[in-house]
């Protein structure tokens, strides 16, 4: 088998994207858990639930625009290579992980994720996003991971 290699680009729209919608999010928690605290209502669950969820959407908005859509972090997937039997992870530091068994693959219209294990039996999982690579290169990897769960069947 050919190997082959799928590098990622940013994804802007999606960054833009994901930007409107933990920013709205983030601005109805931040003014609901205020507004909590404005009228003295700290031991009101409802602060405590909308302050949570203030931190949440911060860092998984965060997660998703930088890590995820615009690539600028050390641990932001760089490419992928598919071997004969293995699917290579090429982070931005440097690091690779090579997934050789358990490989599975699930996506949505907008997102792809790929996990599976390594040699000595470590699981690794990724998030891509489908605009980081042109469509006929997502269905190319969606078709290569195909063929290497089905090698991996027939030889399990």
């Amino acid at each position: 088998m050919v190997d082959k290699q799928y590098v990622l680009t940013p994804d802007k729209k999606g960054a833009l994207t994901s930007g409107l919608f933990h920013g709205s999010a983030l601005v109805l928690s931040g003014i609901l858990s205020f507004g909590y605290i404005v009228h003295h209502q700290t031991s009101s669950l409802w602060f405590y639930l909308f302050f949570g969820a203030f931190w949440l959407v911060l860092f998984s908005g965060f997660t998703s625009i930088v890590n995820q859509c615009l690539l600028l972090t050390p641990r932001s997937l760089k490419s992928i290579r598919t071997t004969g039997s293995s699917i290579i992870l090429e982070w931005k530091n440097g690091d690779a992980d090579e997934l050789v068994r358990k490989i599975q693959c699930h996506g949505s219209r907008t997102i792809l994720g790929i996990w599976g294990q390594t040699v000595d039996k470590r699981r690794v999982q990724t998030t891509l996003r489908r605009n980081s690579l042109p469509p006929e290169k997502v269905q190319e990897l969606l078709s290569d991971i195909d063929r290497i769960q089905a090698l991996e069947k027939r030889t399990a």
